[in-house]
């Protein structure tokens, strides 16, 4: 049996599975379009619930399990967006352009990235991963980090460099990629979730 086919069935027979796999990258996809984290979680749920009523018309496949949660949870975004007054107008100032399908494609990818990141970070050693995350997730210095876990300047430094190169490796990316990558994308994802 392949790989592909093992994920089906674990998606098809364990409903939790899929929900840990897709929850977060759900809610942020919805979050994007609702600015609401509280509502973006319901809109994530109820994309699920959708998915389990109507799975018996939804291909086994993982990708199109995939689109049909994304799919439910755009299509909740634009609704409650269509049905609240004091969003609707602010939706008559804007264009339609939010909602074009090179928007909606880009932010999929951003959810997708950005969910590829967080994985990655949480493979870093435990020591390497903790220094990371003080330092680039919560903006620590490096003196500060090193006051805080009891380790030298250096070993700060080291760590922070051997998490980078990590990064660098697992996405396959430059130097320069990697910060200005993790400058734009971390603190919005970890500050949503």
């Amino acid at each position: 049996m392949d790989q592909k086919q093992i994920l089906n069935d674990i998606i098809l027979t364990q409903p939790e599975f899929l929900f840990r796999e897709y929850y977060g990258r759900l809610c942020y996809f919805a979050f994007k379009f609702l600015n609401d984290s509280s509502l973006a979680e319901d809109v994530a749920q109820d994309a699920f619930l959708a998915y389990w009523n109507n799975r018996a018309n939804v291909s086994d496949s993982p990708n199109a399990i995939k689109d049909f949660l994304y799919s439910s949870v755009r299509n909740s975004c634009l609704n409650i967006i269509r049905r609240e007054k004091v969003i609707g107008r602010y939706l008559d100032a804007q264009s339609d352009e939010d909602f074009k399908e090179e928007v909606i494609i880009r932010s999929i990818v951003e959810t997708e990235i950005i969910n590829n990141l967080h994985v990655a970070i949480n493979t870093l050693p435990v020591a390497c991963r903790k220094v990371f995350e003080l330092g680039y997730l919560e903006g620590l210095s490096n003196a500060s980090i090193a006051e805080k876990l009891n380790i030298s300047i250096n070993t700060v430094r080291a760590q922070k460099q051997r998490g980078l190169k990590v990064l660098r490796v697992r996405f396959n990316v430059d130097p320069l990629t990697t910060v200005i990558f993790l400058y734009l994308c971390i603190d919005k994802y970890f500050h949503v979730l």
